[in-house]
């Protein structure tokens, strides 16, 4: 059985929306989680800090006894820092993400107002820019994130426009959107990892 135009236009306007409303629910907690690892994480780094004296004191010499309790202690201390780190990491990658996402939808916007009459009097794809999907597999993330932290960030400029770089740098800067929402994702599940070993690994401390 076929499907008529606007069977077809109302399931693709249904599929729009079902993404649209789940990409804005994954964005809200994605950003609920992190903070709350981040927060809860800061505040166990406080409470380990507070917790020092439930544990031998740190002695780096031949004669001193090794201590398990201690070794733990200052593991789970260690992973407890990655995990805030990671969670700070996060969000400032997502932040440097959101920020060229932006970018992107303007330069988009400006570039079909430049095109105007050609998509009024010719055709509609010569003032939309086709994006098509991105692979990132193999790209180093860290370079990327390096260059956004340090504000090394080459934007589209009004000279790009009449220069013919525009589709060029938008599409680099989409491939360093999608690698700084990987850095987002990554970071943050090592955030969680590093979350719940310290509190195992202080829980075996508390143990010993």
């Amino acid at each position: 059985m076929k499907m008529t135009e606007a069977e077809y236009e109302n399931k693709l306007t249904e599929y729009t929306n079902r993404d649209n409303f789940w990409t804005e629910r994954t964005i809200s907690q994605l950003g609920y989680s992190i903070n709350l690892f981040t927060t809860v994480g800061i505040a166990f780094l406080a409470y380990l800090g507070t917790s020092k004296e439930t544990f031998p004191k740190l002695d780096i010499s031949c004669y001193s006894e090794f201590s398990w309790a201690l070794a733990l202690y200052i593991i789970s201390i260690i992973l407890i820092v990655l995990s805030a780190g990671n969670g700070f990491k996060s969000i400032l990658s997502r932040l440097f993400d959101y920020r060229i996402t932006r970018h992107l939808a303007l330069s988009r916007k400006r570039y079909l107002v430049r095109n105007k009459k050609n998509v009024i009097a010719e055709d509609r794809s010569k003032g939309l820019i086709d994006s098509k999907i991105i692979d990132i597999s193999g790209l180093k993330h860290y370079p990327i994130f390096k260059n956004h932290l340090l504000g090394k960030i080459d934007f589209i400029i009004e000279s790009d426009f009449n220069s013919g770089l525009v589709i060029e740098k938008f599409e680099r800067l989409r491939k360093e959107s999608k690698i700084l929402g990987d850095t987002t994702w990554r970071c943050h599940r090592w955030q969680i990892v590093s979350f719940f070993l310290a509190i195992f690994i202080y829980g075996l401390a508390i143990l010993s």
